[in-house]
């Protein structure tokens, strides 16, 4: 068994009209597959047994940092500018039947963002502060003027498929 994990961003000025769009399956900073985390795997593998159990995951969170994405990792690497937020969870088919959980949220001066981030790394958590984060990906910086009225649609996927 097997991830594959990616995100889509799509941000919006405050008429609705596309500013920009990354998909870091297309994105050439994106590492293909070596995104998911240590502490993530082990979540996963806890969470498919009764007797063991964990958190599931739940929360996304954005980012101005570039640094390499490692397995290592456990949270965005941004020093200062990075939010977490609770997303709306959905299985949605990508190959066979319900193989992709998928965590979608929008980002907004509402939630407390304000100036301009140049946004560049995405994750997905099981809690809105600490807990584990499952994967973390960076890619092709891109501006969000939260002042400006800027919303930052972020959708995760992960599909379970088979081993190579």
């Amino acid at each position: 068994m097997g991830f594959v994990d990616s995100f889509l961003l799509i941000c919006r000025d405050k008429h609705g009209k596309i500013k920009w769009i990354i998909d870091t399956r297309f994105d050439p900073i994106a590492l293909k597959g070596h995104s998911i985390t240590n502490t993530g795997m082990a979540q996963v593998a806890g969470l498919l047994l009764t007797d063991v159990g964990g958190t599931a995951f739940d929360y996304v969170g954005i980012g101005d940092s570039n640094t390499a994405e490692s397995a290592a990792h456990t949270d965005l690497q941004a020093a200062t500018n990075k939010k977490r937020k609770a997303a709306t969870g959905t299985q949605v088919t990508t190959t066979q039947t319900n193989d992709t959980a998928q965590l979608v949220a929008t980002f907004a001066a509402a939630d407390t963002l304000s100036g301009t981030w140049s946004v560049q790394e995405a994750g997905v958590f099981n809690a809105l502060t600490g807990g584990t984060m499952l994967f973390r990906k960076i890619f092709t910086a891109k501006s969000c003027n939260w002042d400006a009225g800027d919303t930052l649609e972020l959708t995760a996927k992960c599909q379970v498929k088979q081993g190579a």
